[in-house]
């Protein structure tokens, strides 16, 4: 399909999509983070940020629970056995040294414990002072190496006791001491242990509260990421949906156009094959029944916009189907406007009035010719289901390639016809004439050739005028085409002379339809008020030369026969190329208004040539 076919319509339709398409590029350009790819990009980021965030939170309370745990193992559980040890001791060391003040004697099986439990005891301490001096908690107790001094220093003073010594009220009193350095040193790492435990309790219960918060900045990154990623997924489905159905509108749109510049190419085609107008009404009911598909298609036509409506076409009709019974181009209202309209309810009050009791939707197309609105297509449908915009738009296309081609054709045969015929009498020229004759010689046609001329034609002109001289030859124009018969050949050869060709016509036939043309021009030269003339003629036959040249010759030749033989007669071409000259017919007598004078200067006497 070439540019030019495509209507203005769809070009300015396709131009409305690009400059939406610019639009819409805009947007997405301002908007471009929706596009598919980058949308995913944006929610990978965006989970991969709060993962780390996430992350990162886990790691830092882990590190947390692991100091912590740090603090259990290295800091307060290793003092735990220790403080332990050497508070069991002392108190083992106490009890055995008690049995011995009760005993009043030193046996040695009690002496041994007691000094194994006083090594221990010293072992255990400075197994504690090391462990606390080790990990910086010496702050944890700091009055235990000043007891412990003391509880040693009362421990060694009993030593001589202890090994043997009689009990003196100076050993009671240094026992005295022992004992209440050993409570004090009891009581010291009584607060010690529960400052250790206290403290494990406290660490602990921060370990437990710092793994629970990293569980719940992981499942808070959780919730937030999956809420961030659904919020962006239903984001970016949103806009696919919508850019998807943007596209499939678009797609549809495109669709139906690339349908109709198909259709509308195919029907050009067609069209442009057409010769005449009956093929280009078979061809449109054709189309039409594509473009409006089981819906009742008609076509009403008139010569001008005054004239009356017919029916040229219709397509899809039912049997029950009435068509539009609209009588003239101004009373439809779509042909009046010249645009289309379409009545959905024909029981509306702005539906068409001739639509008004049919029950029926309608689409009227108007067509127009050379300008002027002279055609209407009429669509119809069940009442309340107008034809669609797609149904439309094909009919729009329809209706303006028929009126494109119809005015085509009619302008092809006004032109041919100005050029074929003459101008002054509507008859066919000398070259016209010619070639119509061509087609009877290439079909083997016999014919007959009558050679006329009006007598004292010249006269007639310097008489009364060229307007007059006009006058005469419309009228004889006139009375050739009244008289012959359709398929007769009429023509003006040039001047006053006429040139007749009768197919089928034997010569004496045709002999009695000149007859019949004389007799008719003598009536209308009186009805027409024209001053009083006659005609004369030369008949030949094609049966007697071989071409048409030959046979106007002959037929010439009878009519100057005429001439010479007075006029206002009938001569015809003899076979063996004699003349054979015909009654005379009635003259016609001049008009009564005519002086005498002026009817010798028309020469209507014989003797006058011409």
């Amino acid at each position: 399909m070439t540019p030019d076919q495509i209507s203005t319509r769809d070009r300015n339709s396709m131009r409305d999509r690009d400059s939406t398409g610019a639009r819409t590029t805009a947007g997405n350009t301002r908007w471009r983070w929706y596009a598919p790819h980058r949308a995913i990009v944006l929610v990978g980021l965006s989970v991969t940020v709060i993962a780390l965030v996430g992350a990162l939170l886990g790691v830092a309370n882990v590190s947390r629970v692991e100091s912590l745990t740090g603090q259990i193992s290295q800091r307060y559980l290793p003092l735990q056995g220790p403080v332990r040890d050497l508070r069991g001791e002392a108190a083992s060391f106490q009890v055995l040294a008690t049995q011995v003040f009760d005993a009043n004697a030193a046996p040695m099986a009690l002496v041994s414990p007691a000094e194994l439990d006083s090594q221990k005891a010293n072992s255990d301490y400075a197994t504690l002072q090391r462990l606390l001096a080790a990990t910086g908690n010496s702050a944890l107790a700091p009055r235990l190496a000043a007891q412990m001094t003391a509880w040693v220093a009362s421990e060694n003073s009993l030593g001589a006791f202890l090994a043997g010594g009689a009990r003196t009220p100076q050993t009671a009193q240094l026992a005295t001491v022992e004992e209440a350095a050993q409570a004090h040193l009891d009581a010291t790492l009584g607060s010690l242990q529960a400052t250790i435990s206290d403290r494990l309790t406290a660490i602990a219960d921060q370990a437990h509260a710092d793994a629970s918060r990293g569980q719940a900045d992981l499942l808070w990154s959780m919730v937030i990421g999956v809420a961030l990623s659904a919020a962006v997924i239903m984001v970016l489905t949103r806009h696919a949906v919508r850019v998807e159905r943007q596209q499939a509108g678009q797609e549809a749109i495109q669709s139906d156009i690339a349908r109709r510049i198909a259709f509308e190419a195919s029907l050009q085609s067609a069209l442009e094959m057409s010769q005449a107008e009956a093929s280009v009404f078979g061809l449109v009911a054709e189309a039409l029944s594509q473009a409006a598909p089981d819906m009742h298609s008609e076509l009403l036509l008139a010569e001008s916009s005054k004239a009356r409506f017919r029916q040229v076409l219709v397509s899809t009709a039912r049997a029950d189907e009435v068509g539009c019974g609209v009588m003239s181009p101004d009373d439809c209202p779509a042909a009046s406007r010249a645009r289309t309209l379409v009545f959905p309810d024909s029981t509306a009050i702005d539906a068409c009035p001739n639509l008004r009791g049919r029950g029926c939707s309608a689409l009227c197309v108007p067509m127009g010719i050379s300008g002027n609105s002279v055609g209407v297509f009429h669509v119809t449908t069940v009442d309340g289901t107008p034809p669609s915009a797609a149904v439309e738009r094909n009919v729009e296309v329809v209706a303006r390639r028929t009126s494109e081609r119809l005015a085509m054709l009619r302008a092809f045969e006004v032109s041919q016809s100005q050029a074929n015929s003459d101008s002054l009498t509507g008859l066919m020229t000398r070259r016209s004439l010619e070639t119509a004759v061509r087609e009877l010689h290439a079909t083997g046609t016999p014919y007959t050739v009558a050679y006329g001329d009006l007598d004292h034609f010249k006269d007639l002109n310097d008489v009364f005028g060229h307007a007059a001289g006009d006058r005469a030859l419309r009228m004889v124009s006139q009375v050739l085409r009244d008289s012959l018969r359709p398929a007769d050949i009429p023509g003006r050869y040039g001047g006053d002379e006429f040139v007749i060709v009768l197919p089928d016509c034997p010569v004496d036939e045709a002999r009695q339809v000149l007859e019949r043309v004389r007799d008719r021009m003598a009536e209308r030269i009186v009805i027409a008020e024209l001053p009083a003339f006659t005609i004369s003629f030369g008949l030949a036959s094609s049966d007697q030369a071989g071409s048409f040249d030959e046979v106007v010759a002959l037929a010439d030749a009878a009519l100057l026969s005429a001439k010479g033989g007075g006029r206002n007669q009938i001569v015809v071409a003899a076979g063996d190329g004699q003349l054979a000259p015909t009654p005379l017919a009635v003259r016609a007598q001049p008009d009564a208004s005519i002086e005498p004078d002026d009817a010798v200067g028309l020469g209507l006497k014989a003797s006058q040539p011409n």
